[in-house]
Order: C-alpha cells, then structure tokens, then sequence
C-alpha cells in the first residue's frame, strides 16, 4: 500500500509523456508516405481489425504501464536518487525513440 502513490504518480507521468511525444510527433511536417496499396487503417473512417485497435491502445497506455512497473520495482528496491534519475531519463530515450520510430519507419518503409 505504500507504493501505491509511487505507481500511480508512475503512471501519470508515463501518460504525460505519451502524450508530449505523441503531440510533437504529429506537429512536425513530416514528408507524405506512399499510400497503401489496400486497405484503410483510418480508425475515424473505417472499420478496422481488433488487433490494429489493440495496437492502438497498447501505444499510448503502454508507456504508462511500464513506468508504473519500474517505479513499483523502484521503490520496493529502494533505488537510489542517481538509480531513479538514469532509470527515467532512459525511459524517456525509449518512450520517444518509440513515437519518433513509427513516423521515420513509415517514411522509409
């Protein structure tokens, strides 16, 4: 019960964070891919299969998953202050490595 504050400030953070490196992904100008050849993957426009939906979630509570577990690891292993600080600026590097991945994978792809 004493990690629960923790975790859940975790958690929030991890949100927070999806949301900045999804909001900055999507202001950059990004140069057009090639449409697909078949099929729509528009959420807003077309039905799509459970499974891209699934993805959808999973990226943007994802993040808010995994720091909620690092932090509840964190505190019961009562990490240090420099331990806490290089964990989260690596989370970080991940987290926006993943956003900015799916843009230049798609550009290249």
């Amino acid at each position: 019960m004493k990690r629960l504050p923790g975790v859940i400030s975790a958690m929030g953070v991890g949100l927070l964070v999806a949301w900045f490196f999804g909001y900055v992904t999507s202001q950059i100008d990004w140069p057009l891919p090639k449409p697909p050849i078949h099929g729509c993957y528009e959420i807003d426009h077309c039905d799509v299969p459970w499974w891209v939906m699934a993805i959808f979630i999973w990226w943007f509570l994802g993040p808010a998953v995994v720091y909620g577990g690092i932090a509840y690891v964190g505190i019961g292993k009562r990490w240090s202050f420099t331990r806490r600080a290089v964990t989260f600026s690596a989370l970080l590097l991940v987290t926006g490595c993943l956003y900015f991945s799916w843009y230049v994978f798609r550009y290249f792809g």
